[in-house]
């Protein structure tokens, strides 16, 4: 993925890579207030870190952005919201609620968190409208993708971002056998010899099955890269995490 740091809290997608208008980008660890297995942009209130520095750390990513960010209640599902239903929530920020993706129009931005999970962006051809989408292993099997592009069209740009890779997403045998028996490819080895999933593959498989052919997809899986958050990688550690976001604007 071609990425220009320019010093800032978010990677931000090179413009020349994205269509008129948009502006894309992930944020990673580095950049914010928390401290300890939050440090340091946090910006997940549901985590266990303190309120007031994850409402700080959120408005430096709205100073960041010059705008404010619509937020979702993320919850493994495949609810699909568009930006401008979103109303304040009890921490002060615009938010859609339940949902696991926001479609964002002109003179918007949203956010999609992750910790392992795939953060998608979508982003019309013509610069017009985009979503942020949640992809983990049950947005898959739902196709939560393909609900989206039921609203987009299948003319857009789709940028996978980091996330848990196949060589390390180990789940049971019987689950990995049974997501694959309705998505082909997604089933996987890890790096140890057990079963697993690959969701960044089945994500690219759907989409491209729904007709896009523009995807771009980052290669850092966030269990092995140690500026990203990842829930697994904590877990295993016994410890707890935050969250990273992915960030659409359209002008």
């Amino acid at each position: 993925m071609s990425i220009a740091d320019l010093g800032s809290i978010v990677d931000w997608c090179s413009p020349a890579s994205l269509p008129r208008g948009a502006r894309a980008g992930f944020t990673s660890r580095r950049g914010g207030r928390s401290d300890g297995g939050y440090a340091s942009l946090n910006l997940g209130f549901h985590v266990g870190d303190d309120p007031g520095t994850v409402r700080t750390n959120r408005h430096l990513l709205e100073e960041e952005v010059g705008q404010e960010i619509v937020w979702m209640d993320q919850v493994h599902g495949a609810t699909v919201v568009p930006a401008d239903r979103a109303e304040r929530d009890a921490n002060g920020f615009l938010s859609v609620g339940a949902a696991d993706a926001i479609v964002v129009g002109k003179g918007q931005a949203a956010a999609v968190m992750v910790a392992d999970c795939v953060p998608l962006i979508l982003v019309a051809l013509d610069g017009s409208a985009g979503a942020v989408v949640h992809v983990g292993r049950a947005g898959l099997d739902l196709a939560i993708a393909s609900r989206v592009l039921d609203e987009l069209g299948s003319e857009v740009r789709a940028i996978l971002g980091p996330s848990i890779c196949g060589r390390c997403y180990e789940v049971p045998p019987a689950m990995a056998s049974d997501i694959a028996s309705r998505w082909p490819g997604v089933e996987t080895l890890t790096s140890a010899g057990t079963s697993g999933l690959d969701i960044p593959a089945g994500l690219e498989a759907q989409l491209r099955a729904d007709g896009v052919v523009d995807i771009v997809r980052s290669q850092a899986c966030t269990y092995e890269t140690a500026s990203c958050f990842s829930h697994r990688r904590a877990s295993h550690a016994g410890s707890q995490t935050g969250r990273f976001a992915g960030i659409l604007q359209i002008s």
